[in-house]
Order: C-alpha cells, then sequence, then structure tokens
C-alpha cells in the first residue's frame, strides 16, 4: 500500500494536476462548436519499447470520455539453433476527462487527462532448425498495471472529423514504474 500512494505522489498525481490547472486557465477560451462522439484511429507509443495499435475514443456532451486501445510489440532473435519471437500485447482502457475546449483562428484544441488499468500478455515461440519438430509456444504471462496521463487533442477545422493528439504519462507494471509518450491519429465517425 505504501508503494501506491509513493506512486500517486510522485508520479500521477503532478501530471493530473497540471493537465488541470492548465485547462482551467483556459476554460474562458470560446466554446467547442463541433461535434466529435466516436472515433477510432492508431496510436504509437514509446514507454521503453516503441508498440504500435489501434484506438477508440468516445466523448460524451458533459466533458468525460473512454478510450480502449491495443498495442502490440515483436521482437526476435536467434539463440543456438533456435529462433525466438518474443510478442508482447497490451489493452489500455482509461477514463478521460477535459475541462477546455481552446477555439483558436484554424484549430480547436481540446486538453485532456485520464487513466485507468493496463492488462498486458507477453507470449514468446520457439522454431527449432535442426529438426522437424515444429513451433513451441511458451506463454510468459499476464501483467496488470496502471496508467496516469495529460496531454492534447487538436482538431484541424478545415477537417473536422480528423483529430491528432499526443500524451505523456507515468504507466506502472507490477514492480515496474516508467513514462511514455504516445501519438494518436482519430478520425471521427460522429
Amino acid at each position: 500500500m505504501n508503494k501506491l500512494k509513493c506512486f500517486l505522489k510522485t508520479c500521477v498525481l503532478p501530471v493530473l494536476f497540471v493537465c488541470v490547472f492548465a485547462a482551467s486557465s483556459l476554460y474562458a477560451q470560446t466554446p467547442f462548436d463541433i461535434e466529435q462522439k466516436v472515433g477510432v484511429g492508431f496510436q504509437l507509443w514509446n514507454s521503453g519499447i516503441n508498440m504500435f495499435g489501434v484506438n477508440a475514443r468516445f466523448w460524451s456532451e458533459k466533458r468525460l470520455g473512454f478510450e480502449v486501445g491495443w498495442v502490440t510489440n515483436g521482437e526476435s532473435g536467434r539463440v543456438g539453433g533456435y529462433s525466438i519471437n518474443l510478442r508482447t500485447h497490451m489493452i489500455n482502457p482509461s477514463l478521460l476527462v477535459t475541462l477546455a475546449h481552446v477555439d483558436t483562428n484554424n484549430v480547436y484544441i481540446r486538453p485532456y487527462a485520464g487513466g485507468g488499468p493496463n492488462i498486458i500478455y507477453r507470449k514468446s515461440d520457439r522454431d527449432d532448425d535442426l529438426t522437424d519438430y515444429g513451433k513451441e509456444v511458451f506463454v510468459i504471462g499476464t501483467k496488470v498495471g496502471g496508467q496516469g496521463f495529460g496531454g492534447a487533442e487538436v482538431t484541424f477545422k478545415a477537417v473536422p472529423q480528423l483529430s491528432v493528439g499526443g500524451d505523456l504519462g507515468v504507466y506502472r507494471f507490477q514492480n515496474q514504474t516508467g513514462r511514455g509518450l504516445r501519438f494518436l491519429v482519430h478520425y471521427y465517425l460522429k
């Protein structure tokens, strides 16, 4: 329990505080007058290892949102007569909150903060090049962790269905804590 409190105090709470403070100072701007409810897109992660995947984002009219994503990474190498492949998959559902919508001449900016659990699944397979026995699959394990992040989504007025954004966050998986940068692109269906 002490490790969780330390993690919240030193990592997650400062990120959320900065995002809420910045968003509240921008609150007096012109309201967001385009409608973006359901968006699908892709995401690129750099959190120690580079990962890529898909993402879906849902915004309500009450400045709350929800997103769920899936990212993956694969590595391969040779050990002796074996070809080793390691595949990492992560599912990251998150609750989002935005306190402001900034309207400039050409773009809308939506700063947000969010957080939620991470579920990581890792497996490895081995091809035996010396015999005809085929492939063996080894499940390394599933880990559950958490995340907290803050960022912004930018929508160009000329193309209101398309948004680009990024966020910086803190991620925890069992006994490992790290920082990560994420780049996202969404196409809003409605």
